[in-house]
């Protein structure tokens, strides 16, 4: 099924007065965030090099056209930003965006950041935070382990602070993208009839 097909139609009219119909690409339905984390429904997959939309759903669904239920699942509106660059459309991105700005994107800094690590050593459970510093803050940070005794129990809290380049930076956010949800293929129909009906 073609994602297109199933939008409504609006009946209009041109600037001769005449009845047109026309397609309703503004109508929209999303999926309930709380099905995405049952596993029966859907299951995690990190996205490969070369990897398109197209090729996902030919792989997984054996049809090419069925690349919207991998956009539509992970609520991608975007596919040209949305999506993990390629390693050489990633280069040429970097080339693009920083020429002439006199930045330097291996070496200049982008940000300074401080991560925590809390763990609960009774129920084993660990809590992370990680947060942007100031330069003052982040060299006084000094990195360890220590244990304290909380009226809950014991916990353990790791302290690290790193730095990092602008290099760093677009990598880990075009990283970030790579790990999407895909729809169990048992249920692809069930899916499309369901989209069907909500867009009549």
């Amino acid at each position: 099924m073609k994602y297109f097909n199933t939008l409504p139609r609006i009946l209009t009219s041109d600037n001769n007065s005449n009845g047109i119909l026309l397609t309703n690409i503004m109508a929209r339905a999303s999926v309930i965030p709380e099905a995405l984390k049952n596993p029966v429904l859907y299951y995690t997959y990190d996205i490969q090099e070369g990897d398109t939309p197209e090729i996902i759903a030919h792989k997984y669904y054996d049809d090419p056209y069925r690349y919207w239920i991998v956009l539509f699942t992970n609520q991608i509106t975007d596919p040209q930003w949305d999506w993990p660059m390629s390693s050489s459309v990633f280069e040429k991105y970097l080339i693009k965006k920083y020429t002439g700005t006199g930045i330097n994107i291996y070496s200049n800094i982008r940000y300074l950041e401080k991560t925590v690590i809390q763990t609960d050593i009774n129920t084993q459970t660990i809590t992370k935070n990680t947060v942007t510093v100031g330069l003052d803050q982040f060299l006084a940070e000094v990195p360890g382990t220590s244990t304290y005794t909380l009226p809950t129990g014991a916990v353990t809290v790791t302290t690290s602070k790193r730095s990092v380049s602008f290099y760093t930076y677009e990598e880990e956010l075009n990283e970030s993208k790579r790990n999407i949800k895909l729809l169990n293929k048992s249920y692809v129909d069930e899916f499309e009839s369901e989209l069907k009906r909500l867009m009549s």
